[in-house]
């Protein structure tokens, strides 16, 4: 696993400031470079035996890349169903690889309406 860090790790931009926006983009919107590690593993069973996380939402997504790109694929959101944990994991699937988006804690209900 330490040579695919290592290889991402090569691929970054030395500069990382925001990129051209998307075309009909709101005012202010920005694109921010991103990096995220990719393996053709299925997250499933790791993310429930290391984390006990099981995928509860998943659906057709889109991610902007600079130079006004767009990928397509899968996105799926894994949770600890145990709110005493509140962990949580965002995958996106293209083709064969598994893109951990974002993982974190302290997850809890959203309240409809509420801002944040």
């Amino acid at each position: 696993m330490k040579w695919l860090a290592t290889f991402i790790l090569c691929l970054l931009p030395i500069s990382i400031a925001a990129q051209e926006t998307p075309p009909n983009s709101p005012p202010g919107t920005l694109v921010l470079p991103l990096v995220t590690l990719c393996s053709p593993l299925e997250p499933d069973l790791g993310l429930l035996e290391k984390y006990g996380e099981i995928g509860f939402i998943e659906g057709d997504a889109s991610i902007y890349i600079p130079n006004n790109e767009v990928i397509n694929g899968k996105l799926k959101f894994y949770m600890n169903p145990d709110y005493s944990a509140n962990t949580f994991t965002i995958m996106f699937q293209v083709g064969e690889l598994y893109c951990m988006i974002m993982s974190g804690q302290d997850a809890i209900p959203s309240t409809p309406g509420d801002p944040t």
